[in-house]
Parts: C-alpha cells; sequence; structure tokens
C-alpha cells in the first residue's frame, strides 16, 4: 500500500482477512456459503480498507499466503462510483498495478466465466432485464447469469464478491420484485442463478444488508465494525466543525430509530459528517 493505514483501519483489515480466509475455509470443507458485512462511518476510508484486503489478498499476509488466482467481483449500483473505486484501487494499492482489472461491460464482455487472479468492477444495471449482457444472441453465447453461474461452479472457492453501498437495493419486500443485488445473496431461480459463496457487503448503515442476510441460506459472520469514536480518535472525523463562523459541536441529540439521524435548531442533520472541498456544481442551502 502507498498509504500508511490508520490504526482502526489494520484492525479492519486484519478481522476482514481472518473471516474471509475462515470463509473460504469453510466453503471448500462443507460448500456452506458466507457473507460477512463491513460497516465504517462516512469518511472512515472503507475502500481504502478494501483496497489493501484485496491487495492482501493476492499478495499474502500474517493471516494467509498469497492467492494469485483469486476473483474479485467488485459491485456498485453506479457505474461512477465503480470507476471511482477503481481509481483509489490503483492510486492506493501500488502492489495491484499490474494485476488484470476488468470492467464488465455489455458490449465487449462475452467470456464463459470469469478468468482466476482477475479484478471485476460491475454495476448493477448491466444485469437488469434492459441489459444486452442478460440476453442470448448478438454473438453472444452467456449471459451474465450464465458466466456467474460458470464461475461459481468451477471457481467457487476463488471467487470473493464485494459489494458497495450494499444498503442500497438490500430491502427485501414480499410485494416487489427481487432487486438485483438481492439475487448475488439469495440466488435466482428465474435466472438459473445460485447464491454467491463469499460476499462482503460494506457500507456506513449496514442493518438493511444484514436483514437480507438473515434470510439467506448464507452463513452471517460476526460484523466487522469501525466505530465512529475509533474514526474521530484518528482526526479523520470531527466533533466540531466551524464554517463561516456557525459553530456545529458535539451534536449527540440522535433519535434511537438506527437512522443516524440527529437535530441542530430544528434542522436535520446525518451523521457521521463528511466533510471535502466545495466542488463545482454543489448546492448549499
Amino acid at each position: 500500500m502507498k498509504a500508511e493505514l490508520f490504526p482502526f483501519q489494520k484492525r479492519a483489515l486484519s478481522e476482514l482477512r481472518m473471516k474471509s480466509a475462515e470463509a473460504v475455509y469453510r466453503y471448500g470443507r462443507s460448500h456452506s456459503k458466507q457473507v460477512v458485512s463491513f460497516t465504517a462511518p462516512t469518511g472512515a476510508g472503507k475502500t481504502i480498507i478494501m483496497s489493501a484486503f484485496i491487495e492482501a489478498l493476492y499478495y499474502g499476509d500474517t493471516h494467509q499466503g498469497a492467492q494469485n488466482d483469486a476473483i474479485v467481483l467488485w459491485i456498485s449500483d453506479s457505474p461512477e462510483l465503480n470507476e471511482q473505486s477503481k481509481m483509489k484501487l490503483y492510486a492506493k494499492a501500488d502492489k495491484l498495478m499490474m494485476r488484470p482489472v476488468v470492467t464488465i461491460d455489455e458490449k465487449s464482455f462475452k467470456a464463459d466465466k470469469l478468468t482466476k487472479g482477475t479484478i471485476y468492477f460491475v454495476n448493477t444495471q448491466k444485469f437488469g432485464t434492459n441489459s444486452n449482457l442478460v440476453k442470448d444472441g448478438n454473438d453472444r453465447n452467456y449471459t451474465g447469469w450464465d458466466f456467474m453461474r460458470n464461475t461459481v461452479e468451477e471457481y467457487g472457492d476463488k471467487l470473493i464478491v464485494i459489494i458497495d453501498e450494499a444498503h442500497r437495493g438490500a430491502k427485501a419486500d414480499q410485494n416487489e420484485q427481487m432487486s438485483i443485488m438481492q439475487k448475488f445473496i439469495l440466488g435466482s431461480k428465474d435466472d438459473n442463478m445460485p447464491s454467491m459463496p463469499l460476499v462482503i457487503g460494506m457500507s456506513a448503515t449496514i442493518e438493511r444488508f444484514n436483514q437480507l442476510a438473515m434470510v439467506s441460506n448464507s452463513t452471517q459472520m460476526p460484523k466487522v465494525e469501525v466505530t465512529p469514536d475509533e474514526v474521530r480518535d484518528s482526526g479523520l472525523l470531527k466533533d466540531k466543525i466551524n464554517i463561516d463562523n456557525i459553530t456545529i459541536e458535539k451534536i449527540s441529540n440522535c433519535d434511537t430509530s438506527g437512522n443516524n439521524v440527529c437535530k441542530l435548531n430544528s434542522k436535520n442533520i446525518t451523521l457521521p459528517i463528511y466533510i471535502r472541498n466545495k466542488r463545482n456544481g454543489d448546492y448549499i442551502e
């Protein structure tokens, strides 16, 4: 890694490595599928931690030796978010610069399965009903569901699926059609696709993902959690923010619904607060 991790990031990385190694062992022994949830406040560096995790996966660490033939599939619901994550991967995990990294595209990707030793990025829209990735024809012999099924059947013990912003699309509703993301957790009989052997879901608000994992056929391992206090102690999150002579200090009047919503002077704000420079297009009321 080019960047030195904060102590709390190193701890989260260590836990992720231990749990993923145990999950791979369980799957190899009994084909018991596993789900790991990873939660940290916005601004805690979840993507950086996961980049370090992928680097350690391929090059080894104290928890497990190098797995040069591992397959990583990084899923989000946004092409822009995928691109940001891929750029952070390149920027922070320098050992991965020579590793094959593929963005799955509905026009050019026509393989029958994912390739060992490769990192893939895909957004959920590529598996939507209007995408050519899930349609036969047009010189395509294998749909997206086909190559995922084939990968699980042949390389299930090498496949790790990472779901970014895992709370999106995770809410189960019997009156609604299953979301694309849910199909990776629950499997889909209509698409003849099994659930994934090992899924790591990461989000600042992981509750919906955990609820989905509970109704799956996978074993839910204890979550990896970074607390706001750990991040504040590192200096990445602040208790006190000065903005043009307006001070927001030690906000603690939160509800207990788990939504991290607090009130200040009758205004709703969401914690944790992530600070960045103003960009073109930003609107501040």
